[in-house]
């Protein structure tokens, strides 16, 4: 599982253009990005100024609700229709729709798009002053609600903190109600997606809570040992 990263910009522009000169199709997922999560954009494609064929997408628009929907041109859905080798059991269900619907209509009313630029952006300064302050958090990134931190064990050779320390600083952020997901080519990272509804009082909890568990990992504080599947 990645951790938030991002193309530089014009990267997806040159890769369209050198799928269109091979004839084919450019599709991008927007399961994590989409509907607003990224603040400045409401699509991630946007962000990179590039028109996809085909754009998947799931999980937030329904809200909690198992839902997910791909939208493409006329062209493309004429072809799918058309095909015998294409057919989807629950395509079109009345209560997904109904429930996606509403959930796009409480992102538009709530100002959750918004919402997303201001907290993210306090969320993300907060990360880069616990970087400052801690040796072991390395890079963070992200754009809107849609971010990760990296664990290091030091900012010289920035190599990845085990797995089994990086899970016993999550642990300690678990008791103090804080939930992250863990990602990462080395599973170092903590990816840092909140609902996105999530106030600002949320993110100065948040990066209070960090704060003082990152404290007491660097003092020793923390029993990572037990953690240890080598132990």
């Amino acid at each position: 599982m990645g951790a938030a990263l991002q193309q530089t910009r014009g990267f997806y522009k040159q890769v369209y253009e050198i799928t269109k000169e091979f004839g084919g199709i450019n599709v991008m997922d927007e399961v994590q990005t989409a509907f607003g999560r990224l603040g400045s954009h409401y699509w991630g494609f946007e962000y990179h100024d590039v028109k996809p064929d085909i754009i998947t997408a799931a999980k937030s628009i329904g809200n909690g609700f198992p839902l997910a929907m791909c939208a493409t041109s006329p062209e493309i859905a004429t072809a799918f229709a058309n095909s015998a080798l294409h057919f989807n059991t629950f395509g079109g269900n009345a209560i997904a729709c109904a429930t996606g619907l509403a959930t796009l209509q409480a992102i538009d009313e709530d100002g959750l798009q918004e919402n997303c630029r201001v907290v993210g952006t306090r969320f993300l300064e907060g990360f880069n002053e616990l970087r400052a302050a801690h040796e072991f958090v390395g890079d963070c990134r992200g754009q809107g609600l849609f971010m990760a931190m990296e664990f290091v064990t030091d900012k010289t050779t920035n190599n990845p903190l085990p797995v089994y320390m990086v899970q016993a600083i999550m642990e300690e952020l678990k008791d103090r109600r804080l939930i992250f997901g863990r990602g990462g080519l080395f599973g170092n990272c903590i990816r840092i997606q909140p609902p996105m509804c999530v106030s600002e009082e949320d993110a100065e909890y948040t990066l209070a809570m960090m704060d003082e568990v990152f404290t007491e990992f660097s003092e020793g504080k923390i029993d990572v040992e037990a953690f240890n599947p080598n132990k």
